[in-house]
């Protein structure tokens, strides 16, 4: 029998002592009736769930999936919980083989793994290092995470890129595929550092100093400019150091962008360091809305959900375009700086004072774009930060943007994404405090 078979064996078993009672939900129908609802019949709890969280508060990561849990209880509990405050280096905590609770949202070591089996709680597993528990599990799309860093780093016209993870975590490889895929569909190379030390299960190094140098010899020896990836933020902050070791400048010779956003480290970095941001909340949401179904009896729909990043916090490692004709380079700095003022062509062409066609050559030539796409490019990554991290009015965010029409915003936005403003909202921001 599978981990996931016998973990929903023994819970059906426990909901079965407990005795809860059930009843039907009715559900409206055009008219005004009711009828059964779609989901059938609906476990009510004789008490209230008693759910533990296993995540490593001490980090900007854990603490937003437990935000995006508290949205999910807000709106389906109440629940009860069982919260230590935990690093990821933490031993197995002493409490877990007697507890006697409804439900677990851990990430769960392998040792963590086995003592979480054998209690028979439904869990949820949000490990993405090295998952071995085969439990129901709710995670980043680390490929989607390798293709978001690429795509930002390719907008800013470099043509040569490395990446920088940890080879033995499937995790930091799912990344680097991400990332090389991307590079190679744009017609270039990727190369990977694959000498990096052995680093245990929550990330720590036996020894950086030992690794620095081998490092710093690596990024020396690749052609510049080029744009490193690297796994996520701390591996990031290491790169800048090795950087330093090697005598290489930021962002002017390469430029690095890591994963996690974890705010302080990212400001604390020289120069402060652009990070891909995951989509945290949402994971602690899918994640409870998974173990809700699991509490009651009901099947997950998958048992793995890859929950896309959010965007990208651009700081000064990135912060520069990497474009070998400066009339590009000039051009695209003012798109950058005025694309959402509402510029059309016209207006770049002012700034570099040659013809239409001659810019439209260059620039293909450059960087694969019309002027028309880099401008309007620049103005819906203006238009989803807006949707994603602000409550503005569609038509504050138009203005914002440079868009003098909502209709205009709205069908640029369905054209480029396939969604609608308001759909994009709901996705982004449905399940943020």
């Amino acid at each position: 029998m599978s981990a996931i078979a016998r973990n929903q064996q023994a819970s059906e078993l426990a909901w079965k002592f407990e005795q809860p009672t059930w009843s039907e939900f009715p559900s409206k129908t055009p008219k005004g009736t009711t009828r059964p609802g779609r989901l059938g019949r609906k476990r009510l709890w004789a008490r209230t769930p008693h759910v533990a969280f296993i995540l490593e508060t001490s980090m900007a990561h854990g603490r937003e999936i437990l935000h995006g849990v508290a949205e999910y209880v807000r709106e389906n509990g109440p629940w009860t919980v069982h919260l230590d405050h935990r690093s990821m280096e933490d031993p197995l905590p002493p409490w877990i083989k007697e507890w006697q609770g409804d439900g677990i949202i851990a990430r769960l070591s392998p040792a963590l793994a086995e003592a979480v089996l054998k209690t028979g709680i439904p869990t949820v597993d949000l490990d993405d290092q090295a998952p071995s528990s085969g439990l129901p599990t709710v995670q980043c799309d680390h490929e989607a995470i390798g293709t978001l860093a690429a795509e930002h780093l390719l907008e800013r016209g470099f043509t040569q890129f490395a990446f920088l993870g940890y080879p033995q975590f499937r995790w930091s490889k799912r990344r680097f595929e991400g990332f090389a895929a991307r590079v190679r569909a744009a017609g270039f190379h990727c190369e990977e550092y694959c000498q990096a030390q052995p680093v245990t299960w929550g990330h720590q190094l036996v020894s950086w100093e030992a690794e620095i140098d081998a490092v710093a010899r690596w990024i020396a020896a690749q052609p510049k400019p080029f744009g490193l990836m690297t796994c996520n933020d701390f591996r990031g902050i290491q790169a800048l150091d090795a950087c330093r070791r090697a005598g290489v400048s930021v962002p002017e010779e390469v430029a690095v962008i890591g994963v996690d956003n974890e705010t302080l480290a990212c400001e604390l970095a020289n120069p402060p360091l652009s990070s891909v941001i995951p989509d945290c909340r949402r994971i602690g949401y899918q994640a409870a809305e998974m173990l809700d179904r699991l509490m009651r009896g009901e099947c997950p729909a998958g048992p793995r959900q890859d929950v896309s990043p959010s965007g990208i916090a651009v700081r000064a490692s990135t912060e520069i375009m990497a474009i070998e004709d400066p009339l590009v380079a000039d051009a695209m700095r003012f798109i950058r700086e005025q694309a959402c003022e509402g510029i059309r062509v016209e207006d770049v062409l002012d700034q570099v004072s040659v013809s239409r066609s001659v810019l439209q050559r260059r620039f293909r030539k450059a960087i694969g774009q019309t002027v028309h796409d880099a401008i309007a490019r620049v103005r819906m990554g203006r238009v989803k930060q807006l949707l994603a991290e602000t409550d503005l009015s569609l038509a504050a965010v138009a203005d914002r943007a440079g868009f003098a029409h909502v209709e205009y915003l709205s069908a640029a936005f369905r054209k480029a994404t396939g969604s609608t403003p308001g759909t994009y909202r709901r996705e982004h921001r449905g399940c943020r405090a």
